[in-house]
């Protein structure tokens, strides 16, 4: 895999806090912060072929989580902030287990 750079780095942590903001501000009925939900995942998928595979993986989760919730929040019966909820604390197990991931690839290396 290529090593990541300053700048491939940089765009994946940008695409990362766009599309969590697109997250947080998704549970609002119509929001101008869902196109953030879709310029991330492009900028992800690029950095991904970068080398900046956990973060970029971690933006793509929270961007696809963003764009389908209020549809998916219709067909459950679950309120929407409660999935919210169930969406945003599943990202973070995933962003924590990529985390200790990396932190073991780099005491092994």
């Amino acid at each position: 895999m290529r090593e990541p750079g300053r700048i491939s780095t940089y765009f994946a942590s940008m695409a990362l806090v766009m599309a969590v903001l697109a997250f947080i501000l998704g549970s609002a009925a119509y929001t101008p912060a869902l196109i953030l939900a879709i310029v991330a995942p492009p900028l992800s998928i690029s950095c991904l072929f970068l080398g900046v595979w956990r973060i970029s993986v971690v933006a793509i989760y929270f961007a696809v989580a963003a764009l389908v919730t209020a549809p998916l929040s219709r067909e459950l019966p679950l309120r929407i902030d409660y999935l919210l909820v169930i969406l945003g604390v599943a990202g973070l197990a995933l962003a924590l287990l990529l985390y200790l991931g990396y932190l073991r690839a780099k005491r092994t290396a």
